[in-house]
């Protein structure tokens, strides 16, 4: 066999290699990240009652992966304008009260 030879099995071989490992580095992920979310249960999830801004802004940084820059959130009150502190409940500043 000469060294051509050699090298191409060689190069074949470890490319497999690296194919497989990838594959199933990308199943864990996938396996992971579904296990994580629970499925489809938590897309389009809507915001509870109870959630703080500070609270939105915390998921919306950490979702996105926005933790290198500064991430703010600004959310006024539907009628009068003004700013909701980060602390209030947002269910104390709804548009319209909610049906139930």
């Amino acid at each position: 066999m000469t060294q051509a030879q050699v090298m191409k099995r060689m190069k074949r071989s470890h490319w497999q290699a690296l194919e497989r490992h990838l594959k199933g580095a990308y199943s864990e992920g996938v396996e992971a990240g579904l296990a994580r979310a629970r499925g489809a249960g938590r897309r389009a999830r809507t915001i509870r009652g109870d959630a703080t801004v500070e609270g939105l802004v915390r998921i919306i940084t950490r979702h996105f992966g926005l933790d290198r820059y500064k991430f703010e959130v600004r959310v006024v009150h539907p009628e009068s304008g003004r700013r909701i502190p980060s602390r209030d409940l947002l269910r104390d500043h709804l548009a319209e009260p909610p049906r139930g």
